[in-house]
């Protein structure tokens, strides 16, 4: 018989003086441990923590308070309620009464007219007609919006001095209130002095000459001659 026969006991765990094995705590040991420490901490939590009452009334509150100053100021949230330039009676709902601008008709005039009259509104010599201290603009508005909307081409005289060009319907493109701010503007400026020109008188005119081609001087002053100094 062989040593492992003789001693069948050397195989099996010993216990120490607690009677414990030596394979360590039992489950029941285990298990206690576990509840005490269990006991001792919080349970953990993923990503969750309880929000403090009054961060809840808060939110609510500033919501109330969006909600009652949105019914208040939108406006209904029309366009006009967001354009500080508008004017009055067009926020309050009613007609808008239209009002000539020259500062309005100068940035019009500077987009589309000063490449020929210059922002001087001298002109160009021997090319392009002066607007200062000119009847064609301080004279009848008929005659100068008509320019305006339909443009002329031909020879004329400004001021003693002949010029033979060309002027564009650059009014074609323009709302009537564009070109009553235009007209006004150079019926005004450069030490001009004339009446300024309304938008309904624009209208009238366009509605009068359709869509006619340019202008031949001489017919444009059979219709409106120039006023004389």
């Amino acid at each position: 018989m062989n040593d492992r026969n003789r001693h069948p006991d050397n195989n099996r765990p010993r216990r120490g003086p607690s009677g414990a094995g030596s394979e360590g705590p039992s489950d029941g040991r285990l298990v206690e441990v576990h509840s005490q420490l269990s006991r001792d901490k919080d349970e953990p939590a993923e990503g969750f923590s309880l929000t403090p009452i009054f961060i809840v009334f808060l939110f609510c509150g500033f919501g109330f308070w969006a909600g009652l100053y949105l019914t208040q100021n939108s406006g209904n949230f029309a366009p006009s309620a967001f354009d500080l330039n508008a004017p009055k009676a067009s926020l309050a709902g009613g007609p808008v009464a239209f009002e000539p601008d020259a500062a309005k008709g100068q940035t019009l005039f500077l987009a589309n007219c000063a490449a020929c009259h210059q922002a001087t509104g001298l002109g160009v010599p021997g090319a392009f007609p002066p607007l200062v201290k000119s009847v064609w603009v301080t004279g009848s508005e008929d005659r100068l919006i008509k320019a305006i909307l339909a443009g002329f081409a031909g020879e004329i005289e400004v001021n003693g001095v002949k010029y033979n060009g060309n002027m564009p319907n650059i009014g074609a493109g323009l709302k009537d209130s564009q070109v009553a701010h235009i007209a006004t503007y150079v019926r005004q400026a450069w030490g001009n002095v004339a009446e300024p020109v309304m938008d309904t008188k624009v209208a009238e005119v366009r509605k009068a000459i359709g869509n006619r081609a340019q202008y031949l001087p001489a017919d444009l002053l059979k219709e409106h001659p120039l006023e004389t100094k």
